[in-house]
């Protein structure tokens, strides 16, 4: 959330896929006071987020669906996105959406695991998430399948340099991509010009 910084106090952020307020409150220890609204499917997730920033200012929280983002065009200073960019069906229609959500210079960031190009590689890291979340689902929930969802996302996943040349090709500007250990997880930043 360094981008936080360079928002201005009268930005307007949206967070989608916004769980339970992870990015809206990284931004608000940032140091960004402007305008959040996060948006998410699940009303339990949202149930979570209003309770962790219940008193903040200028925070608020929307049901809704990523294939329909309710919102007029250019309304937003910069859209996030934490480990939700694999679950849009159409991820093209997606990413559209987000730039026309964006003001003509507004930034997109996006926090998602990612598919490693080494094959052998990629599939110890699928293992380990499997593994991993089966533990955390049992453990948390009493459910071991809880977290498949994110392999399974994985599996349909077009990968961060696919998506990157899809954002390209729609018209982002400045489009970074930041792997991090070894590409299983990732960051990507845009623009709209």
């Amino acid at each position: 959330m360094a981008d936080a910084k360079g928002l201005g106090a009268h930005a307007r952020v949206l967070d989608l896929a916004t769980g339970t307020a992870a990015f809206p409150i990284l931004l608000r220890q940032a140091g960004y006071a402007g305008a959040v609204v996060g948006l998410d499917l699940s009303a339990d997730m949202l149930a979570r987020a209003r309770r962790k920033c219940a008193g903040a200012k200028k925070i608020w929280f929307l049901r809704g669906d990523l294939s329909r983002l309710p919102f007029a065009d250019g309304s937003f200073d910069a859209v996030t996105i934490g480990y939700g960019l694999r679950y849009p069906p159409d991820l093209r229609g997606f990413l559209a959406g987000v730039s026309r959500l964006l003001r003509p210079g507004g930034r997109f960031l996006s926090l998602d695991f990612g598919l490693p190009e080494n094959r052998a590689y990629r599939s110890v890291a699928m293992a380990y998430l499997l593994v991993l979340g089966s533990a955390w689902g049992l453990a948390l929930h009493g459910r071991p399948g809880t977290y498949a969802h994110i392999v399974e996302s994985l599996r349909a996943y077009p990968g961060q340099r696919n998506l990157v040349a899809l954002m390209n090709d729609l018209g982002f500007a400045d489009t970074a991509l930041e792997e991090h250990l070894g590409g299983i997880a990732v960051t990507i930043r845009a623009r709209k010009p």
